[in-house]
């Protein structure tokens, strides 16, 4: 027995009006232009920021046998407060832009005729013109004057980072319900009892209300039958039919038996359902049906425990917006395609980003079989309005979004957004009140209390929590070294991770999970821009290194036209760069038992924001096939030494298996590695392993590859294999290393060097005389080597000899000189307010920096179009300012951009000075050892001592 509400869908064609000054009223409202619902005004009409106040208005027939019934109308969610009129009859407000709500229309209602319905938006955020505001100053300059919607109190959400996403931006429709009906049904699975636990309500409509007789659900007997359908849609036991008196609002809870569950599970998507039927003397009058999955979460032992068995989380941050709609997915099959190629990237789990998804995304999400991390939307200043307007918004979601299975944890607050946790006991107390409230409220999933992050001064921390999660950036290659240590020291489950004020309530049992990390590779421009014709319109967005707009123009500007053949080219090189990151930082999180999951920044790119692992319009990027592997629940981790090596010699290796798969726990089994070089030379070798490890990391210990010798520089391929002890696969892991000839640690062309090197702290003796090189004074040097630029040295090449500067500080460059060019030294890790990470643009740990070397500029040196780990050891702490690439393109051999090929800086700088020449290079070089440097260093010295002397061109400029 079933019954179907009836409904009329308003999804489509509204007229819109914009009341910036909010003076309209619904009697005096213009036609106003068309506007499509649902879809935020931003992705449909002109010039649509600065608008914060418009009118909605659709006239709509209502059935004349609808008569003597209540009259709702359903909004999924409208942003942010919203006022609702029918024929002129005020009928309600909302506050909220997340979350559904309805309105009784009572006598409003004309039934039989036409009726107008009026919604008057008010969103705040709309104010914002200029994506991304980061810092609450920057929006409080853009807020409206209107005290009880402070925009910094809001929950709002990306809003500040992407677009506001304003006005009815999820579906619409009128219902005609009995003045008896159902309320929402909330269920909560027991998969270890085998019940489900119903929890229903009935709502009593007073006949005052309506303008008509009452209908026949208001005489007889009622009752309440409810029906559990399997995930074949067959009964589940037999119809349990309850007494409901007859007296108002009632409610109630029944546990229903499921005698064999079938369990909700990552890829297995088991959706039961409950029909519930409200009946008057037998007769149906209401019903409603809820989907739901048995399954279970919980954590124990420092691991997430999915229906009974642990899980490692593979998951991807999900900004949850769109090319074109902004915040509305632009169709369910769009979403069912989005999650499938979610699983085939290996994913098990979405991290939803403080913004509730439509639901369509969680239908999509149950039915795929994919975990979701679901958190409140922050706002950027706590106050006693922020905190209600927080508590209410994340109950309406939880009420709203609760029958999911798919979701498995809240999150509360993302990195102390909105709260100040470090410095306030009143914000941490209330958010320990939030963490009871919601564990009482949702006992079926984990609560984060704050997702965790690195800050400029100590990071913010953790006060009870279920995931001890914390937020990492850190850039590879560039800075490889660093996240190393800090993963290793976050896997150590460090005491700065909780509330050093004594209100931390750690039970160290919390799963630590890595729930934000990655690195940048920028989409294709060629596919964005597509059928359009046009740029999409948020490449006007963002801020200096990370603004789209002008990107290719800037690719010719900068000369890198000569290192990649087109745009798109470069977008592929950069991929390739993301990629490498990732699986490098992927490898040192699997290396550590302790650690039970991470979340990768992010699944698409967020407009601007190019960190995704598909872009904006859900474009797999160039390392799609090779993600699985990565993302898989049984990895083999090679963690080797370095990423370049000599011909010949051994590369040392640390072997690691990490096992999360069926049949985890098998005895024994065997890691086979190959190396392979580009002539087809190869080398293989076995390692044993005594037992497979349990739902954990297992150090397999070091392994010592052996290389061929090569006649002139390669890459190889260092592959690795991981067989149980039935002989199966079960994982795989592949790098490429660079291999030069070891003919190349000494030099083939002998020079007379001096040497500059105060205490010796840069080792450059040593170096160049490993190198075979001549240490004389400076009267019979070719080329002076110097780790410090002063008045001597500027005086020594105007007389006409060669400079080669190693550059390892700011001070290397005394301030004062007056070099032929306007030179800068600048460090990349220098703090700047203002922007995340609080670093400068060339720090490379958020927006990505890129360091490129032209190819045939460095004889014998790896060819990469952007440098990657087999240069780690090489890359700069500083950079090199005052370059024009127009100007200086032909004495920048080696140089870097950042995010969206902008802040041009030199890494290597050859220039004229007086009758002579200085280079200056940031690159690493000495003291670092190893068959990059040393080739590196080298190729400098060679390309020092031969640089012709230029004829006198002065820019000069004081340093």
């Amino acid at each position: 027995m079933s019954f179907r509400r009836p409904a009329i869908d308003l999804d489509g064609e509204w007229r819109f009006i914009r009341d910036p000054d909010r003076l309209l009223t619904p009697e005096t409202l213009p036609d106003g232009e068309p506007i499509s619902v649902p879809s935020c005004w931003e992705a449909q009409v002109p010039d649509p920021y600065r608008i914060v106040t418009a009118w909605y208005r659709r006239r709509i027939q209502i059935p004349a046998d609808w008569r003597g019934r209540q009259v709702l109308v359903r909004f999924g969610a409208v942003m942010y407060r919203s006022t609702v009129w029918v024929n002129g009859m005020c009928i309600g407000e909302h506050e909220g832009g997340y979350t559904p709500f309805d309105l009784k229309a009572g006598h409003a209602v004309r039934f039989g005729e036409e009726n107008d319905v009026v919604v008057r938006v008010t969103n705040p955020m709309n104010a914002i013109h200029d994506y991304p505001v980061f810092g609450v100053e920057q929006g409080q300059a853009a807020e409206e004057p209107d005290p009880e919607l402070s925009i910094a109190e809001l929950p709002h959400g990306k809003q500040t980072w992407y677009s506001s996403t304003s006005g009815i931006w999820q579906s619409v429709r009128i219902e005609a319900v009995p003045t008896t009906r159902l309320g929402r049904l909330r269920i909560r699975p027991a998969l270890a009892e085998r019940r489900a636990l119903v929890r229903w309500s009935v709502v009593g409509e007073p006949l005052a209300q309506l303008d008509a007789e009452p209908d026949d659900s208001r005489s007889g007997a009622l009752s309440l039958e409810l029906i559990l359908r399997d995930p074949d849609g067959e009964p589940v036991g037999a119809p349990i039919r309850l007494e409901v008196a007859d007296a108002g609002d009632a409610a109630g809870e029944v546990s229903l038996d499921v005698a064999q569950p079938r369990a909700w599970d990552i890829g297995v998507p088991n959706l039961y359902r409950v029909d519930a039927t409200l009946l008057r003397d037998g007769r149906p009058v209401d019903g409603l049906s809820e989907r739901f999955g048995m399954r279970s979460i919980a954590i124990r032992d420092g691991r997430v425990i999915l229906n009974g068995r642990p899980i490692y989380l593979i998951g991807a941050l999900d900004q949850d917006f769109y090319d074109e709609t902004i915040s509305t997915p632009p169709s369910r099959p769009f979403l069912d395609r989005q999650m499938r190629l979610a699983r085939e990237m290996g994913l098990n789990l979405l991290r939803c980003h403080i913004k509730a998804p439509d639901p369509a995304y969680l239908d999509a999400a149950d039915e795929a079989g994919i975990l979701l991390w679901c958190e409140l939307p922050n706002w950027s200043r706590f106050s006693l309005a922020a905190a209600a307007r927080g508590r209410e918004a994340l109950r309406a979601m939880v009420e709203a979004m609760g029958n999911h299975p798919s979701i498995v944890i809240w999150t509360i607050i993302n990195e102390d957004w909105g709260t100040r946790l470090r410095h306030e006991a009143r914000d941490r107390q209330w958010l320990l009140g939030m963490v009871r409230w919601l564990r009482s409220e949702d006992p079926t999933r984990l609560v984060v209390d704050n997702s965790a992050c690195e800050t400029e001064e100590t990071p913010n921390f953790h006060l009870d929590t279920d995931l001890a999660d914390f937020h990492l950036y850190h850039g590879v290659p560039d800075n490889a070294v660093r996240w190393r240590s800090a993963v290793a020291d976050y896997a150590r489950r460090p005491a700065w991770l909780w509330s050093p004020n004594g209100d931390a309530r750690p039970r160290g049992t919390e799963p630590l999970v890595l729930s934000e990390f990655g690195g940048w590779g920028l989409p294709r421009v060629s596919e964005l821009t597509g059928d359009r014709g046009r740029q999409p319109w948020w490449f006007e967005t963002g801020h200096r290194h990370f603004r789209p707009a002008g990107i290719a123009r800037r690719f010719e500007k900068l000369g890198l036209d000569r290192i990649f053949t087109d745009l798109d080219d470069l977008a592929d090189a950069t991929q390739r760069h993301q990629f490498d990151g990732l699986h490098f930082a992927i490898g040192q999180l699997r290396r550590h038992t302790s650690i039970g999951g991470y979340v990768i920044t992010e699944l698409t790119d967020a407009y601007w924001e190019a960190n995704g692992l598909l872009d904006c319009d859900r474009r797999p990027k160039s390392f799609h096939e090779r993600l699985s592997a990565l993302n898989a629940p049984d990895a083999v981790i090679l963690d080797l030494e370095r990423y370049d090596a000599w011909g010949g010699a051994t590369l040392a290796a640390e072997l690691t298996l990490s096992a999360y798969g069926p049949a985890a726990g098998s005895a024994g089994g065997r890691v086979e590695w190959r190396v392979t070089l580009d002539d087809g030379q190869q080398r293989t070798g076995v390692v044993s392993c005594g037992s497979w490890p349990t739902y954990g990391a297992s150090s397999l210990g070091r392994v010592e590859l052996t290389l061929p010798d090569v006649q002139a520089t390669c890459d190889a391929q260092v592959a690795v294999a991981a067989y149980d002890a039935d002989g199966v696969q079960r994982a795989t892991d592949e790098h490429r290393i660079a291999v030069l000839p070891s003919t190349m640690r000494r030099t083939a062309h002998r020079r007379a060097l001096a040497i500059d090197d105060a205490l010796e702290i840069w080792q450059l003796e040593n170096r160049v005389t490993a190198l075979g090189h001549e240490i004389v004074d400076r009267g019979r040097a070719e080329v002076l080597i110097t780790a410090q630029v002063t008045e001597r040295e500027v005086a020594w090449a105007d007389r006409g000899h060669h400079l080669l500067a190693v550059v390892r500080s700011r001070e290397a460059i005394a301030s004062g000189l007056e070099l032929d060019r306007r030179v800068q030294v600048q460090l990349r890790r220098f703090p700047e307010a203002g922007f995340p990470g609080q670093r400068s643009a060339w720090d490379g740990d958020w927006v990505t920096s890129y360091s490129w070397l032209l190819p045939g500029s460095f004889p014998g040196l790896p060819r990469r179009p952007l440098l990657d780990l087999a240069y780690e050891l090489v890359l700069p702490d500083h950079v090199l300012l005052g370059y024009e690439p127009e100007l200086h393109a032909a004495e920048v051999p080696a140089g870097m951009f950042v995010g969206w090929v902008h802040a041009p800086a030199a890494l290597v700088w050859s220039f004229p000075q007086g009758r002579g020449r200085i280079t200056l290079t940031t690159l690493r070089v000495s003291p670092e050892t190893g068959p990059v440097p040393t080739a590196l260093l080298e190729a400098l010295i060679q390309r020092a001592a031969d640089s012709p002397r230029a004829p006198h061109t002065r820019e000069t400029g004081v340093v």
